[in-house]
């Protein structure tokens, strides 16, 4: 056999080769959902709104980033594979070439982003890749879009692009924020981004009392906006709970899940809140978060309160307001009414008008919802947006009773720092944590720290000398605690009863604020062991950071 009829063979049966793996890619193809077609140029560039260079520049391009052809998309599947039969004179001629002495020329193409598309030299893309090469020649034209794309772009994904393409030609973010990056997954967002732009702009001449340029809203939107919801979700890994998903479409998420809210709750909650109570803790017990936080950075972003309207019942909400004051934190007051009948009465009206005015008075901010429902349980319903929930503790004086009622069930319930009020507020300046070495304690004494750190408050730590536990040994850990921090205090150890002994230091100290640890027990041993708490719930005189 000749030499001529040698290479003829073989460049048939590389043909052949290449023409089967273009049926098995594209059963494969059919089977995965990945794609398998050749891109068009011309409707990728018109999509993306890419504009060609000029001039041309030799180059070794990467063979499997050619994901598209400006004439023959419909010739070659994604690996430049064979589509049909009647291209094998022209492609065993051009594979005679390359494996002879007389090879061939660099192709033509161009480059969007990391991707190539082949404006002459197809069946050479197609013979070189069957041949296993890697790289090709090429004279690249560059072809400049506002939008980057990679070669696992398909048509669904083009998609997205020239929506991303418009909206950044329509807001020049890319111009504007270079290194911004608004990526999304789901069709149809970018509509939801420039919405979100004209409401700002809206608002903005509303402030600003003048016009707002449209390229000044999008800046101001995108730097006071967009980016520190982004930076948030950043911080707290949220993406890790929504794989697949780009930041932008957590924000658009959090968005729409924020009116959704507002409807359901009365209260237009920050994007911060909402997100950070919806992954609150990443599945860890607060025990553990103690363990691993640092008190003196942990944030206090929100306050839940219940307000009743009686004179007693507003001693919850100027509690909240003093903490509000030291934390310069949002203020969220829920107050409920036994059925849907006054809900526009004059008292509710009243109610509100009295609510805003005392948070004037003291230069806070706040918002107010009405609810039907029992207080206590509209208040835990709601108690996963706050991250100190508010509470009145008022009953009448001498009334003797175990605390097996609403508030203690309440307690149970929210898995959050609850501040319990009873008939006077405090300016809190000075805290008691009362200390046992528990898990629950241990809370508390994180709290302690974080409160005495913060607000430069005067702490001290009791512990009182119970079930054999020596008091002193324990205020020795909770002082390692402290000092670890640089947290000054100062330490009582005493004997006896526990809740008096509790409740005589604490007028002793001149403390107007106790932090204790929540119920350690199940229901079932409560009555026995845990009558603690329910005792000192009932004889306390000063406001009462319950830590669960």
């Amino acid at each position: 056999m000749s030499e001529l009829s040698e290479l003829n063979n073989s460049a048939l049966h590389d043909f052949h080769s290449a023409r089967r793996k273009a049926e098995l890619q594209s059963l494969m193809a059919r089977l995965s959902g990945r794609p398998s077609e050749l891109l068009s140029y011309d409707e990728v560039r018109k999509r993306l709104r890419a504009i060609e260079d000029n001039t041309q520049k030799l180059e070794v391009i990467p063979l499997d980033a050619i994901i598209g052809s400006v004439g023959r998309y419909s010739d070659f599947n994604r690996l430049f594979q064979p589509l049909n039969n009647s291209a094998a004179a022209r492609w065993t001629g051009v594979n005679r070439a390359i494996t002879g002495l007389r090879g061939v020329p660099p192709i033509e193409v161009y480059r969007i982003g990391e991707t190539y598309f082949v404006k002459d030299g197809n069946h050479r893309v197609s013979v070189a890749r069957q041949l296993g090469f890697k790289n090709i020649e090429a004279y690249v034209t560059e072809v400049h879009s506002p939008v980057p794309i990679g070669p696992d772009l398909d048509f669904d994904d083009l998609i997205l692009k020239a929506e991303q393409a418009e909206f950044l030609e329509k807001t020049q973010l890319h111009r504007l924020r270079p290194e911004s990056d608004l990526s999304v997954t789901v069709p149809g967002q970018y509509e939801v981004l420039l919405e979100h732009i004209a409401v700002h702009q809206y608002f903005m001449g509303l402030d600003l009392k003048r016009d707002v340029a449209y390229e000044e809203a999008v800046t101001h939107w995108y730097d006071e906006v967009y980016l520190p919801v982004i930076k948030m979700i950043e911080a707290r890994a949220i993406a890790e709970d929504f794989p697949g998903r780009t930041a932008t479409d957590l924000y658009i998420w959090l968005a729409n899940y924020r009116i959704q809210l507002n409807r359901e709750l009365g209260w237009d909650l920050e994007a911060s809140t909402i997100a950070q109570h919806t992954t609150d803790s990443r599945g860890k017990s607060r025990t553990q978060l103690a363990k691993e936080l640092d008190p003196r950075s942990y944030p206090i972003d929100d306050l839940v309160v219940a307000i009743s309207g009686t004179d007693v019942g507003w001693n919850a909400l100027e509690q909240a307001m003093i903490m509000a004051k030291k934390e310069k934190v949002n203020l969220y007051a829920v107050h409920a009414l036994k059925d849907a009948t006054s809900l526009n009465s004059d008292e509710v009206l009243k109610l509100k008008r009295e609510f805003q005015q005392r948070l004037a008075e003291k230069g806070l901010k706040g918002q107010l919802a009405i609810e039907i429902g029992q207080p206590l349980e509209v208040v835990a319903e709601r108690a996963k947006w706050g991250d100190v929930i508010i509470a009145n503790l008022a009953h009448p004086p001498g009334v003797s009773f175990r605390l097996k009622n609403a508030f203690q069930a309440f307690v149970r319930r929210v898995p959050k720092p609850i501040l319990a009020v009873p008939g006077v507020t405090s300016p809190l300046n000075k805290a008691m944590l009362a200390y046992n070495a528990s898990p629950k304690a241990d809370i508390a004494l994180f709290a302690a720290a974080a409160l005495a750190s913060r607000w430069g408050i005067r702490l001290v730590v009791v512990s009182v000398q119970e079930f054999g536990k020596e008091a002193s040994r324990l205020l020795d850990r909770a002082k390692e605690y402290l000092e670890a921090y640089g947290i000054e205090a100062s330490f009582v150890a005493t004997e006896g009863k526990v809740v008096p002994a509790i409740l005589e230091l604490l007028e002793a100290e001149q403390a107007d604020l106790l932090l204790v640890g929540g119920y350690e027990y199940s229901t079932l041993f409560e009555p026995i062991l845990g009558g603690v708490l329910d005792e000192i719930l009932r004889r306390i005189q000063v406001p009462m950071l319950i830590c669960q």
